[in-house]
C-alpha cells in the first residue's frame, strides 16, 4: 500500500478531492477493481474506460485517473483529470511498485520476427554465464521453471510493473522481455530503464493499426529513444530500417549482422549434418564455434543474443558451452514427433517470417517434398495475404489454405484474399476447418515428405466471432500421428 501523496509526488495533475488517501492497488479493469483502487479510465480501440467509472467506484475505487469529463461526480471519491490516462499510468504503476525495474538487469527486444526467439536465447547464454534471467513475452512469462501465460505480448503497464516485482521478491535479478510496436505506442514499455535493447527487424505486419511501415518504424524507434546514455542499443546492421531506430538515441549502439563494418559480424553460417557451424568476428575477438539454431534467421538471432550479452559485459567463454544446446523455442520451427514425415508447426504469420521458415526447411531437406498448411488472421493487415499465398505456393509442392484466427471476419473471405497471390498453376487446395487441414496434409504426406503447419505456433486457441475455442496445433498433429502410427 502507498499513500496517494507520494504516488503524485512528481506529476503535474488536476486533483478533485482528497489526496490523504492510501491506495491498494492500480487497476484498468473496473471488474478487478477493488476497495481502495486507483481506477484508470483509459481509451482504447473497442472499450471506453470512462463508460465504467461507476462500476469501478461501484467495486471500491477510491480514485479515478481520467482524462475525459464525467457524467456524474461522487464526493466521496477523488478525482485526476489529465492529459492522457494511458500516458501517465506507466509512472504511477511504477512508482506504486517502487521501480522495481531499477534494481534488475532489463533487456528489450523489438522487431516483426525472431522476438520470442531471441529471447530464449538470451536467457540460456545468460544462465551459462550463471545469471538467472525471467522472459516476458508472446509464450507469457518464464522463471525459475514456472509458466505463466499472457494476453499480450507486452502486457499493459500496471501488469508489467506488478509482474516484475514479483519477480524482484523472489530473487530474479534480470529480466528479458519482448516489447511490441502496440506496446510502445500505448505506454505500456515506459518507465522500464532498459540497460539494453535489440531490434531484430522490420517487415510488413500490423500496417492494420500503424497504416505505413514508417509510422511502424517510427513506433519500434520510440525504445531506442527512451535508453540512457549507460545503456546500448544493439542493431540489425542488414535490415534497412536498422539506422532509423538510432538515430534519436543517446545510448551507445553497436550492430551485428554480414553488413562489413558490424561491430559483431557474421563471418560464416554453414550447416554440417544436424548442427550449424558460425564464425564470428566481435569487438573482444573471433570465435568459431558450433550450434543447433537452425536457419540463418536464427543465426541472426543467435548473434543478437551473443552481441546483447557481451555488450553487458560478459565474456563469451562464460557462455560458450551453451552455444550447441540452444533451446527448443515453442512453436518456433519446432518438430513434432520423430518419424519419416517430418512435420514442424511455426509462429510465422508474415510473409517474410513464412518465407525464412520455409528457405530454412528446403535448406535442410532439399530432397523431400514440402507440403505448407496455413491461414491468415482475421482483422488484421489484409496487405499480408495475398504475398503469404505467393510465398506459400511458390517454396511448396502442395499447399492447404486453412482458418487461422479469422475473428470478426468472414473466414472465406480472409481465404479469396490469400488465393489472390497464389500460383495459379501451383497445386494447392481449401479447407477451412484447421484440424481437418492438417490431418489432410498428414494423410498425403508420404516417407521423406516436409510438413510445415505455419501461424499458430504455441497458440492454444482458434479465436472465432468474439469466442476463442480450445485449438493447438500440435494437439491436432500429435492426436492424427498417435490414431495412425506415423
Amino acid at each position: 500500500m502507498r499513500e496517494l501523496t507520494d504516488l503524485l509526488a512528481e506529476s503535474n495533475v488536476t486533483i478533485t478531492g482528497r489526496v490523504d488517501r492510501i491506495i491498494t492497488g492500480i487497476t484498468y479493469d473496473s471488474r478487478a477493481t477493488r476497495t481502495g483502487n486507483i481506477f484508470f479510465a483509459l481509451r482504447g480501440e473497442h472499450f471506453n474506460g470512462h463508460k465504467f467509472v461507476k462500476m469501478a467506484i461501484e467495486n471500491g475505487a477510491s480514485v479515478i485517473v481520467h482524462d475525459q469529463d464525467l457524467s456524474h461526480y461522487d464526493p466521496k471519491v477523488t478525482y485526476i483529470r489529465v492529459p492522457d490516462a494511458r500516458a501517465i499510468m506507466p509512472h504511477l504503476a511504477a512508482e506504486f511498485y517502487r521501480f522495481p525495474a531499477e534494481e534488475m538487469l532489463t533487456i528489450g527486444i523489438t522487431g516483426t520476427n525472431g522476438k520470442t526467439t531471441t529471447t530464449y536465447y538470451i536467457q540460456h547464454l545468460l544462465a551459462g554465464a550463471h545469471l538467472q534471467a525471467a522472459i516476458i513475452g508472446t509464450t507469457g512469462v518464464h522463471w525459475a521453471g514456472q509458466v505463466e501465460s499472457l494476453t499480450h505480448t507486452t502486457p499493459e503497464s500496471v501488469d508489467l510493473q506488478a509482474i516484475l516485482a514479483d519477480l524482484a521478491v523472489h530473487g530474479c535479478s534480470s529480466a528479458v522481455m519482448e516489447v511490441s510496436s502496440h506496446a510502445l505506442m500505448q505506454h505500456r514499455a515506459d518507465d522500464l530503464f532498459f540497460n539494453a535493447a535489440i531490434f531484430t527487424n522490420l517487415t510488413q505486419d500490423h500496417l492494420d493499426y500503424h497504416a505505413t511501415m514508417e509510422a511502424y518504424a517510427r513506433a519500434k524507434q520510440v525504445l531506442f529513444n527512451q535508453l540512457s546514455a549507460s545503456a546500448v542499443a544493439v542493431i540489425n546492421s542488414d535490415d534497412p530500417y536498422g539506422e532509423l531506430m538510432v538515430e534519436n538515441s543517446p545510448a551507445k549502439v553497436v550492430r551485428f549482422g554480414q553488413k562489413s563494418g558490424s561491430e559483431y559480424l557474421l563471418a560464416q553460417f554453414e550447416l554440417h549434418d544436424e548442427l550449424t557451424h558460425m564464425a564470428i568476428k566481435t569487438p573482444k575477438g573471433d570465435y568459431e564455434f558450433d550450434t543447433n539454431a537452425v536457419g540463418l534467421y536464427n543465426g541472426y538471432n543467435l548473434l543478437a543474443a551473443i552481441s546483447v550479452v557481451m555488450e553487458l559485459g560478459y565474456e563469451f567463454s562464460s557462455f560458450a558451452h551453451h552455444l550447441g544446446t540452444l533451446p527448443i523455442v515453442p512453436g518456433r520451427l519446432q518438430q513434432i514427433g520423430k518419424t519419416e514425415k517430418r512435420v514442424f508447426i511455426d509462429y510465422a504469420h508474415t510473409p517474410n517470417a513464412m518465407e525464412t521458415v520455409l528457405e530454412a526447411l528446403r535448406s535442410f531437406y532439399p530432397s523431400s517434398r514440402l507440403i505448407t498448411v496455413f491461414g491468415c488472421g482475421g482483422d488484421r493487415d489484409k496487405g499480408k495475404r495475398p504475398k503469404m499465398g505467393e510465398i506459400a505456393t511458390t517454396f511448396s509442392e502442395y499447399t492447404i489454405i486453412t482458418d487461422d484466427n479469422p475473428r470478426s471476419e468472414s473466414a472465406e473471405a480472409i481465404i479469396r484474399d490469400i488465393i489472390a497471390g497464389c500460383d495459379p498453376q501451383s497445386d494447392f487446395e481449401i479447407i477451412p476447418h484447421r484440424k481437418g487441414a492438417i490431418q489432410r496434409a498428414l494423410t498425403l504426406a508420404t516417407d521423406d515428405t516436409i510438413v510445415a503447419v505455419l501461424g499458430k505456433g504455441h497458440e492454444n486457441y482458434q479465436e472465432i466471432r468474439g469466442t476463442r475455442y480450445h485449438f493447438n496445433d500440435t494437439e491436432a498433429i500429435q492426436s492424427y500421428q498417435d490414431e495412425n502410427g506415423n
